[in-house]
């Protein structure tokens, strides 16, 4: 009966492996407990157990310092830990590492206060995590030793790995040992790489540009950089799991789940969804109209013909050719550029009846940048928090390849070919002239395949000023996003030649974080900052008298935008 299980049981060593890691997180002695009664009847070597419950433990105090780290967005536990007495406690946390992190595994109830105070007190997290394993390895070590049966097989074995462990780790604080280390994992990578599929190979590689990429008005991409990140290819379903989860903790927190609707007062829904966009447009007053596109909103009814859009378009002050946009949208669905009357009747035929949409100039400017804009209320200035540059999805012609093939080869391009041969199904077998730029899509969005590279280091004093004399204009603005188009990149930091072409609320993202070349780490940091950003706005906000909407409210506003999204006409 026992050889008709032994497949069954081995089969089932993985989740008791796992099922052992995570009893560390319950209680590390019990697990080792366990662990040691599972070696002694030969379920399992003890190597294999070591090293399985070393696993959960580290993971269960990286786990409590990341939680004092989280702790500081916290204003009151963050005023708790500034001040003199507190610097001198955290120096003195700092020179006293080792031994405080030796007597918390071996005093009982002191670990989780003592790590949750590290992360809270900002202590070097690399000094930590090697101390904690270093104590983790001795502390599993011992206890197996003394629980196993076999105390001699399992004295050699538990000593081979914490030695090994604790030289590796020596090893690597040198200089001349992580050069090694470098070139050795450079020379597996090298022999390895090679028969991988091409699709893990680029993947691995971040499907680097075979060219550098060269727009007007933006900064040189150079050839080889990253086009697709990580944060890229985790559905998005999935990749926002943190940020939910992020998002429960501060409604409880600040005892509401729909607080950013309050982020911005004079926005509907706080600009969060389904807001209308010619609102947030004319937020902007007349002293600074200036730096606004000219933009008109129009219902699309039956009654409109060629002519009158004619009039209306010379009413406001635009010409074509000119974008339309959906009054209500997302992402640049249903964005299109439309050369004169009879091509705006064109695209209303296939525009929702009765829903509204924004008529606006197109602007020229070949640069295209997302500027995330902070202030507090009550402060006299605001920040910006994020500054994003926009490359917008396009080919370069080698006078060979057709447009379908030039998509192919591009790897940011092919990312979204599906789309791109959809809006550009008359032109794909057409031949490009060597050199020719050919622009996939007006918009810049990554939904489309826009690259989105970080410009924060480009963001001036002088830029900054500039948004704050315009957000001076926009009563009840204070947290969001204003997309722009601009001349070049020195003429935006002295914050002159850009035109805003919309105007975004607490929906936006910071979106600079969509780089390829950010760690999926940094990019969560970045949103979680955001988030938490949002719901301090809007808590201060509340207390001077803005209303959050009710959970109904705002689904209303969501079910709006939802059903409207799927009858707009495609971009192009």
């Amino acid at each position: 009966m026992f050889a008709a299980l032994q497949p069954i049981t081995a089969f089932a060593g993985f989740p008791l492996l796992f099922g052992l890691a995570l009893l560390t997180l319950l209680h590390e002695d019990v697990a080792i407990a366990a662990g040691a009664s599972l070696v002694s009847v030969g379920t399992v070597s003890i190597g294999v157990t070591a090293l399985t419950l070393l696993a959960g433990i580290i993971v269960g105090d990286v786990f409590i310092y990341v939680l004092g780290l989280l702790s500081l967005r916290i204003t009151w536990i963050r005023r708790r830990t500034e001040g003199p007495m507190l610097d001198r406690c955290r120096g003195a946390l700092r020179r006293n590492l080792l031994p405080t992190l030796v007597t918390c595994r071996l005093v009982p109830g002191v670990l989780f206060p003592t790590y949750f105070a590290c992360g809270a007190m900002r202590v070097p997290f690399l000094r930590f995590t090697i101390i904690t394993l270093v104590t983790a390895s001795v502390h599993v070590g011992l206890l197996l030793t003394l629980m196993t049966s076999s105390l001699e097989a399992a004295a050699i074995q538990v000593q081979a790995i914490g030695i090994a462990a604790v030289l590796v780790l020596m090893a690597l604080r040198t200089r001349r040992a992580q050069t090694v280390a470098a070139s050795l994992l450079g020379r597996i990578r090298g022999r390895v790489e090679p028969h991988l599929p091409v699709e893990l190979r680029d993947a691995l590689r971040r499907n680097p540009t075979p060219r550098a990429i060269t727009l007007p008005g933006l900064p040189v991409v150079p050839a080889g950089a990253p086009t697709i990140g990580w944060a890229e290819r985790i559905p998005p379903l999935l990749f926002y799991i943190p940020l939910v989860v992020q998002w429960f903790a501060l409604g409880l927190r600040y005892r509401s789940l729909t607080l950013p609707t309050a982020a911005n007062p004079s926005i509907e829904a706080g600009g969060l969804l389904g807001e209308s966009k010619i609102a947030c447009m004319d937020l902007i007053g007349p002293a600074a109209r200036r730096w606004a596109a000219r933009s008109v909103s129009l219902t699309n009814r039956p009654s409109l013909t060629a002519a009158g859009l004619d009039a209306l378009v010379a009413g406001a002050g635009i010409a074509f050719p000119l974008v339309a946009k959906p009054d209500i949208g997302w992402r640049g669905i249903g964005v299109r550029l439309v050369r004169d009357a009879d091509d705006l009747m064109a695209y209303l035929g296939g525009f929702p009846a009765d829903a509204c949409l924004i008529l606006q100039e197109h602007v020229e400017y070949a640069g295209e940048a997302g500027i995330f804009y902070v202030r507090k209320p009550g402060e006299r200035h605001g920040r910006i928090f994020s500054m994003t540059f926009r490359y917008y999805p396009h080919v370069v012609g080698d006078g060979r390849s057709t447009l379908r093939q030039l998509i192919a080869a591009d790897p940011r391009a092919s990312w979204k070919a599906d789309l791109h041969h959809e809006a550009l199904a008359d032109r794909l077998d057409r031949v490009p002239p060597a050199g020719e730029t050919v622009r996939l899509s007006l918009v810049g969005s990554s939904r489309v395949g826009g690259l989105y590279k970080d410009a924060c280091g480009h963001v001036t004093a002088t830029l900054t000023a500039r948004f704050d004399e315009i957000a001076d204009t926009m009563p009840g603005f204070h947290f969001g996003r204003f997309d722009v188009r601009f001349e070049s990149v020195e003429r935006l930091g002295l914050g002159e030649g850009f035109r805003i072409i919309e105007v975004n609320g607490a929906g936006a993202e910071a979106i600079h974080m969509w780089d390829p070349e950010f760690r999926l780490g940094d990019a969560y940091t970045t949103l979680f900052q955001q988030q938490a950003l949002m719901f301090e706005v809007a808590d201060a906000n509340r207390a001077r008298g803005a209303k959050p909407l009710t959970a109904w409210e705002l689904v209303c506003y969501q079910r709006r935008q939802q059903n409207l999204l799927p009858l707009y006409p495609a971009s192009n």
